[in-house]
């Protein structure tokens, strides 16, 4: 089985990115499975700094080939989040609360392959999320029959990511870091065969911060409010396309390949 994996897409300019350079990736790499972080697909609420995913951009990625869309803790900021988490192709964190809108856990079929996807959050991220090691653990008790399992952890900490990478090795295929924009130079293959790094990193403008202007991001960090009479916007600059492609061999990742590249 062959996964491509893409970290947070952030805003327009990472959606021109992979409108630009996923089809040739595909022609390529004939992955069977495309799965991306969407967290920031869209500026919901620019004044109030809070991004998010609309509808219209999810079908964008859709069109495009994507098969599953996971999130974060800008799952929960647009004012339209229950019909955005509805989607049967989105996923927010597991391991938050069981009563919020949305799922964590998807279950891919092409053909006889079956690739579960899952979802998870470190507190470092977002502070209300539960345990990671104990959603995990239920969810691969829960689940029913698949082929591997692809786990997507959105958390600032590698120490949670790493943690529950080395806890779960042999168990899952791939645990794959996001969240913090930047691609981390640890990529490999754990002793007992879970493909793992710290953050896949980004796609979108490299020119400011995480993918954003810096302008407003600085005043908040500054205030720790937002800022008045200010609205969030996206970076300028070359685009980056940050990405892993996986070759799976049932459970056991075989390779991992990491990608994260200015564009010409």
């Amino acid at each position: 089985m062959k996964v491509l994996f893409f970290g947070d897409i952030v805003g327009e300019p990472g959606l021109r990115a992979l409108e630009r350079e996923l089809p040739a990736l595909q022609e390529r790499l004939r992955p069977d499975f495309v799965v991306a972080n969407g967290e920031n697909l869209d500026l919901t609420r620019p004044e109030a700094g809070k991004a998010g995913m609309t509808l219209e951009s999810l079908e964008r990625l859709f069109r495009l080939g994507v098969d599953a869309v996971t999130g974060g803790n800008h799952s929960f900021d647009p004012e339209n989040l229950e019909e955005v988490l509805a989607h049967p192709r989105v996923l927010r964190p597991l391991n938050y609360s069981p009563h919020a809108p949305g799922r964590g856990s998807l279950l891919l079929r092409k053909g006889e392959k079956r690739l579960l996807v899952l979802n998870l959050a470190g507190r470092s991220a977002l502070p209300h999320a539960g345990d990671p090691l104990q959603a995990l653990e239920e969810a691969l008790a829960r689940e029913g029959a698949w082929d591997a399992v692809l786990v997507d952890f959105h958390s600032e900490s590698v120490f949670e990511k790493m943690g529950v990478a080395f806890a779960f090795d042999g168990r899952v295929a791939a645990l794959l870091g996001t969240h913090t924009h930047v691609a981390t130079a640890d990529a490999r293959i754990l002793p007992r065969g879970t493909g793992y790094v710290s953050d896949v990193g980004m796609v979108g403008a490299d020119g400011g911060m995480q993918g954003y202007d810096p302008a407003f991001l600085v005043e908040a960090f500054r205030r720790r409010l937002p800022p008045r009479g200010m609205r969030l916007g996206y970076a300028e600059g070359p685009l980056r396309l940050s990405y892993v492609f996986l070759e799976l061999r049932g459970n056991r990742a075989e390779s991992l390949i990491h990608v994260s590249e200015l564009l010409p």
